[in-house]
Formats: C-alpha cells, sequence, structure tokens
C-alpha cells in the first residue's frame, strides 16, 4: 500500500491532478466576458502585473509542453478576478492559480551552464521585476524566482523553433505555432485585444533578438497599449497595427499590413523620393480623368492626394508601419499613399516645371507592397554592357547557367545589382565564383534560447563555397531600400572577397529569417527572428550592411532617365581596371 501512494505521489509531481485530461473552460470562443471602457491608474496597474506574470507563466512553466491548457482562456478567467481588485489580493490570486499547475522538476545547474557560456548576448531581457516583492508581494515573487528554474526539457507548446520544409532543416529563430487565430471575431471585446497585447508583448520581450534597437523603451509599451485598446480611437486593427509598428523591424510588414490598413486598390504609378520628394521616377502612364487628359511624366511631384499632403502620409506611415529606417519610412509612404480602400479613382495633384496641377487617377487591386522597378532598364538576369562589363541581376539569376560562365570569361569588370530580392540559386553563383575558399565565417547570427526565455546565443555562421575559378576582376555590389533579409546577406558574404565594392544608399536594415505570429482576428505580423551582424560587431538590423560609397539618385537624374548609382558602378570598374 505505502508503494502504490509513493507511485502516485511521484505522478502528480508531473501531471497535475493526477492526469492529463484538457482542463474544461467556458466558451470563450467569440466573446472573453470582459470588457471595459474606462480604466483608472490602480486597474491599469493590476493588468500590467498581470500580462507580465501570465507571460512569464506562458513560456517558463512545464505544464504547457502539451494541450491540456489553454492559456488564452485562463486569462479570460483571470481578467474579472484580478482588473479591479486590491494588489495584495492580486497577488494571491496569481499565486495560487500558478498553484494549480501542479508541481515541476527544475533544472538550475542546466540553465547555469547556458548563463555561463561565452556566447551569450550581452542584451538579454531583464526579469528583475519578478523578485521584487513590493509590487508583487513575497509568495508571487517566490513562485515566479522559482518557475524560472523549472525543467522545459518537454518544450512548450507555444513557442518552438522553426522548420523549414523547403530546406528540410531547422533554423533557430522562434515559432508562434501553436497561437490560435479567431479568425471570426469581427470586432474583439476588451478581453481579446488584451489577449493581443499581451501575446504580442510577450513574444518580443522573451523571443525578439532586436529588442534593444526599438526606438520605445520595452517596458513602456505594454501599459501604453492596456490603454490604447481600453479606447480604441481608431479600430481594433489601427491599434493592434500601430502597437507591431513598435517594433521598428521592416519584416513586421509581413503579412500586408499597408494593403490592410489603407486599402487593396492603388494606382500603379511608378513613385520614389528624390531630394526629399516624392517623384514619379518610370515613365508609365495610367489611364486618368481630367479635362486635360494629361498622364503623369517622369520627374512629376506628388504633391497631395485627396488634399492631403504628402507629410500626412509620412505621418502615417510611421505611426502604422513597421520601418527599421527613415528610408524605409519613404518607400513605405510612397506605396501607401497611393492606396484606397475603394475600387475608385484618386484626386492627385502633382506640380510639373513649376506649374500645379489636378487629376484623378484610375486605381487597380494590387494586394500587398506595390513593389517597383526602380530606374532599371537591364531586365535581364545577366548581359554584357559597355562593351566589356558583366551586369547580373540576382531577382532573375538561374543556377546553373552557360550563359553567365561565358560572361565572365569576357569581362573586365561585374556590377552586381542588389536592388532587388535574389532568388535562392544566386548563392551558388556567389559560392563558386565570388567568395574565396576557406574563408572566416562572414556573420554573427544572434537567436533565442527556446528553453531559458530572454536569453540569446550570438555564434559565427557560414555558408559553404564550392571549387570553381572564382572571378578576379572588380565586381561592384548596388544597393538600397529595396536590399532586404536574404539580399543583405548575399552582400555581406561577397563583401569577403577584397576586389568587392557596395555603392548606393542603405539597405533596409532588416535581417534574419523572418518569424511569424498571429494575434486575435487572424491579424498577421512577423519580425526578424535572427539578429544579424558582421564579426567586427556591426550590426545589420536597423543599420543596413557597410555601403562603400553613399550614392543617391538625383531628380535632374531622374528626370533625364538616367540609373546614377549604375553610371558610378561603371566608372568606378573602367578607373579600376585603367589602374591595372
Amino acid at each position: 500500500m505505502k508503494k502504490i501512494v509513493v507511485f502516485l505521489l511521484l505522478v502528480s509531481n508531473f501531471f497535475p491532478s493526477g492526469c492529463t485530461r484538457p482542463k474544461q473552460y467556458a466558451d470563450y470562443s467569440r466573446h472573453s466576458g470582459f470588457d471595459c471602457t474606462e480604466i483608472d491608474s490602480a486597474t491599469l496597474r493590476n493588468l500590467e502585473v498581470l500580462g507580465r506574470v501570465w507571460g512569464f507563466v506562458k513560456y517558463h512553466h512545464p505544464a504547457f509542453s502539451d494541450d491540456r491548457y489553454d492559456l488564452d482562456f485562463e486569462l479570460f478567467e483571470l481578467l474579472p478576478l484580478v482588473a479591479d481588485t486590491a494588489p495584495a489580493a492580486r497577488n494571491d490570486i496569481l499565486a495560487q492559480w500558478i498553484d494549480g499547475f501542479g508541481r515541476y522538476k527544475t533544472a538550475s545547474e542546466k540553465y547555469e551552464k547556458i548563463l555561463a557560456s561565452d556566447s551569450v548576448f550581452e542584451h538579454r531581457t531583464d526579469i528583475g521585476w519578478i523578485r521584487d516583492t513590493a509590487t508583487l508581494g513575497r509568495e508571487l515573487s517566490e513562485r515566479l524566482v522559482r518557475l524560472r528554474s523549472a525543467d522545459r526539457t518537454a518544450g512548450n507548446r507555444y513557442v518552438s523553433q522553426t522548420y523549414y520544409e523547403t530546406y528540410d532543416q531547422w533554423s533557430p529563430n522562434p515559432c508562434f505555432d501553436g497561437e490560435k487565430p479567431y479568425y471570426d471575431l469581427s470586432n474583439p471585446d476588451y478581453g481579446y485585444r488584451l489577449l493581443s497585447v499581451f501575446r504580442f508583448w510577450n513574444m518580443v520581450e522573451y523571443f525578439f533578438p532586436s529588442k534593444y534597437l526599438t526606438d520605445k523603451d520595452w517596458n513602456d509599451v505594454l501599459p501604453e497599449y492596456i490603454r490604447r485598446m481600453a479606447h480604441p480611437t481608431g479600430s481594433y486593427l489601427r491599434e493592434t497595427r500601430r502597437m507591431i509598428a513598435e517594433l521598428d523591424d521592416n519584416h513586421a510588414q509581413y503579412g500586408g499590413g499597408i494593403s490592410e490598413l489603407f486599402g487593396p486598390y492603388r494606382v500603379p504609378l511608378n513613385t520614389g523620393f528624390v531630394e526629399g520628394r516624392l517623384i514619379v521616377v518610370t515613365p508609365d502612364t495610367v489611364p486618368v480623368k481630367s479635362e486635360r487628359k494629361a498622364p503623369f511624366q517622369v520627374g512629376d511631384e506628388i504633391v497631395a492626394v485627396e488634399d492631403k499632403p504628402v507629410e500626412y502620409y509620412m505621418a502615417q506611415t510611421r505611426e502604422f508601419i513597421s520601418c527599421s529606417k527613415e528610408n524605409d519610412v519613404l518607400a513605405a509612404t510612397a506605396d501607401q499613399i497611393l492606396r484606397t480602400k475603394k475600387n475608385r479613382p484618386l484626386s492627385i495633384r502633382y506640380r510639373r516645371d513649376g506649374v500645379t496641377r489636378d487629376t484623378l487617377a484610375q486605381v487597380e487591386a494590387i494586394s500587398g507592397n506595390f513593389d517597383y522597378v526602380y530606374l532599371f532598364k537591364h531586365k535581364k538576369p545577366a548581359e554584357i554592357i559597355n562593351d566589356s562589363i558583366g551586369y547580373i541581376y540576382p531577382a532573375k539569376y538561374k543556377y546553373p547557367s552557360l550563359q553567365i560562365i561565358n560572361l565572365l570569361a569576357k569581362t573586365k569588370g561585374l556590377v552586381i545589382d542588389l536592388r532587388c530580392y535574389p532568388t535562392g540559386e544566386f548563392a551558388a553563383f556567389m559560392g563558386k565564383y565570388i567568395v574565396p575558399d576557406n574563408i572566416e565565417a562572414p556573420f554573427c547570427e544572434l537567436y533565442p534560447i527556446i528553453d531559458l526565455p530572454g536569453i540569446f546565443y550570438k555564434e559565427p555562421y557560414a555558408w559553404g563555397t564550392s571549387q570553381g575559378d572564382k572571378y578576379a576582376h572588380p565586381i561592384v555590389v548596388l544597393v538600397n531600400s529595396k536590399t532586404q533579409s536574404y539580399a543583405e546577406t548575399c552582400v555581406q558574404w561577397m563583401q569577403s572577397n577584397p576586389n568587392v565594392i557596395v555603392i548606393g544608399t542603405q539597405s533596409a536594415g532588416a535581417n534574419g529569417n523572418i518569424s511569424e505570429f498571429i494575434l486575435p482576428r487572424g491579424i498577421l505580423g512577423a519580425f526578424s527572428g535572427l539578429g544579424w551582424y558582421y564579426p567586427d560587431g556591426w550590426v545589420v538590423n536597423r543599420q543596413g550592411v557597410k555601403i562603400d560609397h553613399e550614392v543617391r539618385p538625383t531628380l535632374e537624374g531622374v528626370r533625364e532617365g538616367r540609373d546614377e548609382v549604375l553610371e558610378t558602378a561603371l566608372n568606378l570598374i573602367e578607373a579600376n581596371t585603367e589602374e591595372e
């Protein structure tokens, strides 16, 4: 009999309540049962503590290795108990809530070894708040401190690492596939809006490697959006997109943020900021309705859309669209300013030769970001220009290519135009013809330790090269704000070759595999799930790749139909070959 009792006690250490059956909840699938229009400072503080504790428990407690519990519904049960109670009662409720998930083993020695590693990144999540007994009380604080050492070997249903089926390999960036989307929510109540805030804030708090690079202190984001969601001045969608924009990460535009917010219809006109002005940059003509029937011309300056100035749309971009840098703000503004939610012509005011004109421009259904080709004349995968200089456009590159192999043999210099997103095959080309063999790791990646939330490793990383005749002549790589993610990695890799010169304007500063997440009402977002560095510590995220010469298009050049960045590249090659 004693043996049976001992066995049952041991089992209870691993399985709360002695079984693995899922907990039964009320039906919260459409309504949380918690709504609020006014919150005072005490309620705000209670909700902030709840959001922090809920997220900490979510990613630390071993009970969430399977689907016995639904943390979303657990939150909905806690909200009415905690929101308007006294701090001491709040803390008791949360301590008892943690106890309800049962006992667990700890693994302190395992985590101490991780923390002692030289690879642990200096910017880690500050969890000192769990020891704040003045706020949390002694019992709740003790439970959180012990929970930090819980053995999480069995994993966590809400976060894992990414598996890429295409490449049949794992990546260390975080994956949040265990979250429920709640697609059918048309107008989420306050409980669901808080779920969005808590889910998003804690994902970023523990697993976003570049959290330390955001403009706003991440600790300030949580109470701000608890308050905003209680008083949504705009729609739930706009408030959620505003919150995601706090990431300052171009990858957060993934999921159609621009078209989702500003409309799926767009004037199919190629525009870009040149010398601080929004300019028509390619000779596309769009259907217009006006007395003059006048088409747009290259060099026309867009002054206003729907009677609102360009500055209005730029402010909207900064507020609602996540951008790594100012160049990205300009690029996103050039996209969203010509968007509308209705299939009707847009009124556009533009200036040509000092004369301001008004017209109505037709729109087309264009979902996702409007990806224009900026002043590119060379649309082939590869060609020879100026008789002896090779030009490669990686967005259309296919490997292997006899055409390109023959091209390399006939040229005295090479231009690689990475003002685009390259094909996957382009990596093979670089590894065989551009990047020297046996180089030291040209990258460092930063990734989260899933077992120890908030801790990140920084480690050298390299792509493999292949034996081949490396190109021995000058190579000039062109970059701009369209050079993002994999394109930025390509630039870094090629910079291992001393013959490579990088010119143009700063790249996007958004690198590291995308980590997708989903928020209630099916709102899709993402962030750069890896941090990306040069071996010397230069951060690619928010800075972009290193460039040797900044070359910006001019208004005069645009009006003349010139690609000044390419012209500079050709001149550099000519100058370098003359010296030889």
